[in-house]
Order: C-alpha cells, then structure tokens, then sequence
C-alpha cells in the first residue's frame, strides 16, 4: 500500500501489538526499524499527516562532530544510513566558525571526534578563506571543516522511512489523535484516540512537544517544555556570492544552509528568552520580521555580498527541549510496556536512523545498551545530566 492511499484512513484495528505515537522522523524511524527485525503488528498514530509537525521546518543537517563521545557514535551510525539509503543525501562538507574564547574548547573536542574516526579537521583564517573568499574572520579564531557533511529534504526523509515502515507491513493513521492510556495491573492495556480504541502491551511515545499531552492520562511528568525556534528563508541572485557549505557560526550564532533554487536556510543556534516558551498547540507560527532581519543581518557580516539577498519568508517551529537539551529514551520507570523517544531539543533529525534503531532493539530483545542508558528518564532526578566535558561557548546562551 503507499502511504498517500492511507492518509484518510481512520479504520483502527481492535488489537496491535506495538502503538507509536507521533509521525514525525522519530516515529516513523522506529517503526521502519522494528518492521524490518519483527513480525509484531504495529500501528503508527499521527494526529495530523506524516511530517506535519517539528519534522517539517528542520534543516535537517546531517553531521558526525559532537560533543561526547556516544552522540558522535550515534551521529556516524545516522549519517551512514542516509549515506547508504534512497534519499538524495547532499554531502556540501559543514564549516564552524569561532571565536578565541573557544579555542581549548575546540582542539579537545577535534581531538575526541578525530580518535572516534569522525572526518574533521582544525582550520585557520586562511583556509578559513581559502573555502569561502568573502568571508569577514575579524572575529574568527579558528574554525572546523567537516567534508563528509550535508543535508536532506526532511519531508522526503520521513515520507521515505513511513513508506519502508509500510512495505513491510506498518499500520499508519493519520488525523488520529492519541489520547489517554488506559492501564492493568501490568501495565500498558490500551490506548484510546479519537477514532476508537486499540488494545496493547506496548506503546512508544515519540510524540515531540506533546509528550505531556498523552502522559496526564498515566500521571508520569516528562521535564520537557516546547520552545518556539525561527527561521529565515533567503533568496540569492547574481550579485550574492554563492555559499555551497553549511555554515555554522557560534561567534554570531547563527546557522547558514544552502537549499534548492537559489535560497538559503538560516537561523540561530539555540538560545532562548522565557517568552519563546509555549504551547505546542497554540503558538505563533509565523515569523517575527525583527527576529528574521536580524539573522539576516547576523549573516550580512560575516557574509557582505548576503546584503544583496530577499528574505523570500520565514516561520516558527517548535522544539521539545529538556533541561540538559538531550532526549529521553527507553523504558518508562514506572509503567511496564511504555517507552519514550522524546525530547530531542533541536537534534533529533540528524539522530534518527540510530534513535530508530535502539528503540526498536529494545523493544524487539528487552535489553538496553550501554548508550540507550544514558538517556533514561531518571538522569533528571539523580541529576546525572548529559553534559559535555569542553562545552563551547554559545553568545545567545
């Protein structure tokens, strides 16, 4: 069956053996993975349509550089998949840009990168310009050069692993909202959505910035809250000078990558004011034009024939953020049969194909490696946060 003959389907089955929540590139990679490895039924429950929520505005950067060394492994294991899958993987290389305040920062963390085999090199302002000849470095110090990086279409990605999901047999609803869980003695009995109730034993929420929402029905709190991002979209023309690399910048805190028909996606490196935390479901999701321009002008200095763009639009999209920007995943510590993908602050995309892959050995063997536990719920009350041991300084933090 393809996945655009299924959209308006809302023919629940009475039973599945496995229910993820949420249709964005998380759900849909678990359950790619698990349908690959498992003969279980399982049924994917998406309130809107496949992609339509965080997934759609990601840019969607694909890159190994970390800042601990089991993000790194995750990272390289996600981008040789989409190295090897059908998606139009663009390998453009990513340059990062710093300033001096960073440069212990950075020569341990290309240290550790390099020892864990990830293709990055140290660079100065020379070669700095040698890759891009406009650039303004009167603020630089050093920067990285990655060349194994790149990008891919977000939609096309997660349409792509729901499509590889349903060729091997996954159920996925749209315009089905998910909401309560209904419990037994031993855990996980039901779940109940606006178009009927499915009976199960296991449920993955990987429902995003709505995680809470499904949750209130089984009283588990997650600690994550929504945070309301911005993008800038760019239009070139003859007089900018192109920039064929993705552009990470955290001496101006601002992300640069080239997209199709002459445009450029921009926008900041995380940082935040209290006011851009909101709902998920009641937010602005237009741009703020002084929010935009400034990214623009943000750009314009680091980049001058930039000035001579259009801002062609922008929007805002949300981020489900924890309070070590990190995601949750695994076992619920309380409710025997529920699992969480959730709270990816920002980087879950880059991630999925390993997140997918985890997930699903865990619930296919009942065993969590070593890297999956450091992701459980319980870090954020044993204050056992993920924490990089050089953290690089972000002037919007």
């Amino acid at each position: 069956m393809k996945l655009q003959n299924i959209l308006n389907n809302t023919n629940l089955p009475k039973t599945s053996d496995i229910v993820i929540i949420g249709g964005g590139i998380i759900g849909c990679s678990i359950a790619m993975h698990l349908a690959k490895t498992s003969s279980r039924s399982i049924t994917l429950l998406e309130k809107n349509t496949i992609s339509s929520g965080a997934t759609s505005r990601s840019g969607a950067m694909i890159r190994e550089f970390y800042q601990t060394d089991f993000l790194i492994e995750m990272a390289k294991e996600s981008k040789n998949f989409f190295e090897k899958s059908n998606i139009n993987f663009v390998k453009n290389g990513r340059i990062y840009l710093f300033s001096k305040e960073n440069n212990e920062s950075v020569n341990n963390n290309a240290k550790l990168n390099k020892s864990l085999g990830v293709n990055i090199e140290i660079i100065d302002k020379n070669q700095i310009k040698k890759l891009i000849p406009e650039i303004n470095t009167n603020d630089i110090s050093l920067g990285l050069f990655e060349p194994d990086a790149g990008y891919v279409d977000s939609v096309e990605t997660t349409y792509e692993f729901a499509q590889n999901g349903i060729n091997n047999g996954v159920q996925i609803f749209t315009n089905t909202k998910a909401e309560s869980i209904e419990l037994n003695k031993n855990g996980i009995q039901s779940i109940n959505t606006n178009n009927g109730k499915i009976k199960t034993k296991i449920i993955i929420n990987a429902s995003g910035a709505w995680a809470n929402y499904i949750n209130k029905s089984i009283n588990e709190n997650l600690p994550i809250f929504a945070l309301r991002v911005q993008q800038v979209i760019l239009k070139g023309n003859s007089a900018v000078k192109p920039m064929n690399y993705c552009l990470m910048d955290y001496s101006k805190g601002t992300y640069l990558r080239p997209d199709y028909g002459n445009t450029y996606i921009a926008g900041e490196e995380l940082g935040y004011e209290e006011n851009d935390i909101v709902s998920p479901d009641y937010y602005n999701q237009s741009s703020d034009y002084d929010v935009i321009s400034g990214y623009k002008s943000r750009i314009v200095s680091r980049l001058p024939s930039f000035d001579n763009t259009i801002i062609k639009s922008g929007h805002a999209a949300i981020y489900d953020m924890t309070p070590d920007a990190n995601p949750i995943l695994g076992a619920s510590p309380k409710i025997n049969g529920l699992f969480y993908a959730v709270g990816f602050s920002g980087h879950g995309f880059k991630l999925s194909p390993s997140i997918g892959k985890m997930i699903s050995e865990l619930i296919i063997n009942g065993k969590t490696n070593s890297i999956l536990k450091k992701f459980n719920l319980t870090r954020f009350t044993l204050k056992n946060l993920i924490l990089p041991k050089f953290p690089i300084k972000n002037p919007n933090n």
